[in-house]
């Protein structure tokens, strides 16, 4: 009579992966009441993050096919119905990176402000997401250029994202610093441009290859010295006396530096609650280790000159935008988001200009009572 009592270990619950090797994200077999589309949404991802973290761990050329399925737990069947092979499956990933990466970068660009301090925001945007997260730096900076022509082709197109950057006002007729005519400064602007990315897209290359991910803040200074050069023309005289140029000069690295804080900290994927309390705990953290810088900021400004006074205001406006990001998933409407953060960044003028003109740090407020002047607690 057979002996029932020992029988062999349960295949696969999915196919092509082996027992015991499930992950943790993984669809298992049976009645699990998802759609088609809700399986195939999730063997995308997987595929995805599975070729994400192996290729920023190993590199493109060590990482076959038949890893990439082990780790995400699919069949061969499903990885070669979703992409037509290894590199477009890359190509996936890449793009979704990049994407990732220059939409916070572009947006800090944005603004009134000149161009060399948009740029300098920009920079620092990226330059500190690339640092926080050395898979993405790897992929879009090393990786993509090892991957074949479909890979290349698509690089070429991500980086014109960056072309914004060096397709200001300001350096729209750059041309006419020698002598060239305004018909000229078109196509003259469109060299210096990418010209502009490729040096910047250059650079990252070698600093990530390199290894050095973590020190690339370091690089904003060096980098706007080479990035501007190009575009640089003589400036019109200006009535501004020399302290307020003075002092302009230095609020525009100053400014930069704490929209970019308050940025890196809003851009998360955490809830929107937090990610406002996360802003508001960088900008009271740069008062706090930066009293000097601070109080050039919100309180020297005033005193400055009537374009020390407008930049204020230009700063003060930029970071009302970056707290209204995560106010408008809080707020019924995009209205009422936008003037709780006019209310938060007025509070915060309020209840901060006292001690950071002091330069007490300690009796700087706290983020819940900053956070409640525009009622977040309550949202």
């Amino acid at each position: 009579m057979p002996d029932h009592r020992s029988r062999p270990a349960k295949a696969a619950l999915i196919t092509g992966v082996s027992a015991g090797r499930t992950r943790p994200d993984q669809i298992r077999g049976g009645n699990h009441g998802l759609t088609p589309e809700q399986v195939a949404s999730s063997q995308r991802e997987r595929v995805l993050a599975a070729m994400r973290e192996l290729v920023a761990g190993r590199g493109y050329q060590d990482v076959p096919v038949t890893e990439v399925i082990r780790h995400a737990g699919v069949s061969r069947k499903t990885f070669y119905e979703l992409w037509s092979g290894k590199e477009e499956c890359f190509v996936a990933v890449y793009e979704r990176e990049m994407k990732r990466l220059l939409a916070p970068t572009l947006q800090a660009f944005e603004g009134s402000e000149p161009w060399t301090d948009r740029l300098r925001t920009a920079l620092g945007v990226l330059l500190g997401a690339l640092a926080a997260d050395g898979a993405a730096a790897r992929i879009c900076f090393v990786e993509v250029l090892a991957a074949g022509p479909l890979a290349l082709e698509r690089r070429r197109a991500a980086l014109t994202g960056l072309d914004p950057l060096f397709a200001s006002p300001d350096s729209a007729s750059a041309g006419g610093a020698t002598g060239d005519s305004d018909a000229a400064a078109g196509p003259r602007s469109r060299a210096l441009t990418a010209g502009a990315v490729g040096y910047l897209a250059e650079t990252l290359h070698r600093e990530v290859a390199a290894g050095r991910i973590e020190q690339l803040p370091a690089l904003r200074s060096d980098l706007m010295r080479t990035l501007t050069l190009p575009f640089a023309r003589p400036a019109d005289p200006t009535p501004d006396d020399a302290g307020e140029s003075a002092f302009l000069a230095a609020y525009g690295e100053i400014a930069a530096d704490l929209l970019g804080r308050v940025s890196a900290a809003i851009a998360t994927d955490d809830d929107p609650a937090a990610r406002v309390r996360a802003g508001v705990a960088a900008l009271l953290d740069f008062c706090a280790a930066e009293p000097d810088r601070a109080r050039a900021c919100f309180v020297e400004a005033l005193s400055a000159g009537p374009t020390a006074r407008e930049r204020r205001s230009e700063t003060s406006r930029r970071l009302s935008d970056l707290f209204a990001q995560p106010l408008r998933e809080l707020r019924p409407s995009d209205r009422i988001a936008e003037v709780s953060a006019i209310a938060l960044v007025g509070g915060f003028h309020e209840l901060a200009y006292d001690p950071i003109d002091r330069r007490a740090p300690a009796r700087l407020p706290s983020v819940e009572t900053i956070v409640a002047v525009a009622r977040l607690a309550a949202a």
